[in-house]
């Protein structure tokens, strides 16, 4: 038998919650011998109440200290934080966004504790998709842009207008959602810049009159950010610490116009030389004439959306794992050899960042 325990998150204002009572529903029927405990009001903030948990036969336990004690496998969407560390042994597997490679804290004390630990966001199918980060990235540069357009808006120094310039470094998921969100909020001048110069070339002929493609070169991205207006910075490999690309020498000639850069990367370590871990109560750090929004979970401004997409990519790998170990002759495999094969590519115990 597994126990699976869903934590409150306790990081500051993350409102996500890992798995919603529906995808509760869907565990505990297709897998029989299971329990699920949750901790109490760990879907307060996305609008999940504990007797939605329990009507879908989930049971609640009051406190964290509880949750790991009882549960095998823990079910997260942000990485542990200190007070969950003593908490966490080798008997637990432990799924979660843990952005490793920007928290070395971190890194020593999973691997001092043994525990198995699968980073959602190095979880990558066949074709390349990382799909539990994708929906979250989506999001996350969604918001982003909508963000930066309040900040522009309000801004005493700062004019939203036609000629406001626009820069996206990076764009993957979460660089192309900011795109498409800043056609909506009627921007006209994108600039796109990535290592993948074809990809986004492909994007600039798709609309012409607003997008226009550069190459990712030092010179480029020089040129581009000092007289960009918004900056939305989101590039970094998977698994991997971000490049620190904005240094302080730039971040000083960009500051003679004031501009807003956007930090998704932020997670990973960040990509400006001024970057650290903000909050969505104080999310900007200054310097001089520019702001950097440093927001490590961005998509919990939108917790029910988030969480529900959250929980459902989480689902098939979660079920997968459950299923293994339930039924170790795959006479039902159903795909499950697939999502468990996807699942380990997750996997961080020995490793090296």
């Amino acid at each position: 038998m597994y126990i699976v325990g869903i934590p409150r998150e306790i990081k500051d204002y993350e409102n996500r919650v890992s798995i919603v009572p529906s995808d509760i529903q869907r565990l505990l029927e297709n897998n029989s011998n299971i329990i699920i405990y949750v901790q109490t009001g760990a879907g307060e903030y996305a609008g999940y109440s504990d007797d939605e948990y329990t009507a879908k036969g989930a049971i609640i336990l009051n406190n964290l200290e509880d949750i790991y004690e009882k549960a095998d496998i823990i079910v997260k969407v942000k990485e542990p934080q200190k007070r969950e560390y003593p908490l966490i042994t080798s008997r637990h597997t432990i799924l979660s966004f843990f952005h490793f490679a920007g928290n070395n804290g971190l890194i020593n004390a999973m691997l001092e504790s043994k525990a198995k630990c699968y980073a959602y966001e190095t979880i990558q199918d066949d074709k390349g998709v990382y799909p539990i980060l994708a929906p979250m990235s989506i999001i996350a540069g969604k918001k982003s842009m909508i963000e930066a357009d309040n900040f522009i808006t309000n801004s005493k120094k700062l004019r939203k207008n036609k000629y406001t310039i626009i820069t996206i470094v990076g764009v993957g998921n979460a660089g192309r959602a900011a795109a498409e969100q800043a056609i909506l909020l009627g921007y006209q001048n994108i600039n796109l810049i990535d290592n993948d110069y074809e990809k986004i070339k492909i994007l600039e002929e798709s609309n012409p009159t607003i997008y226009k493609a550069y190459k990712m070169t030092e010179n480029n991205v020089r040129k581009l950010l000092i007289f960009s207006n918004i900056v939305i910075s989101s590039i970094y490999n998977n698994g991997m610490k971000a490049s620190r690309i904005i240094n302080n020498e730039l971040l000083d000639l960009m500051s003679r116009t004031g501009s807003v850069i956007m930090d998704v990367a932020i997670d990973q370590g960040g990509t400006t030389s001024q970057s650290m871990p903000t909050t969505l109560y104080n999310p900007f750090i200054r310097y001089k004439n520019t702001s950097i929004y440093c927001v490590p979970n961005i998509p919990s401004t939108s917790p029910t959306e988030a969480s529900i997409k959250l929980s459902n990519a989480i689902y098939p790998y979660l079920n997968s794992l459950l299923l293994n170990d339930n039924d170790n002759d795959n006479r039902n495999d159903n795909g499950n050899s697939k999502y468990l094969k996807e699942l380990h590519r997750g996997l961080y115990v020995n490793f090296k960042i």
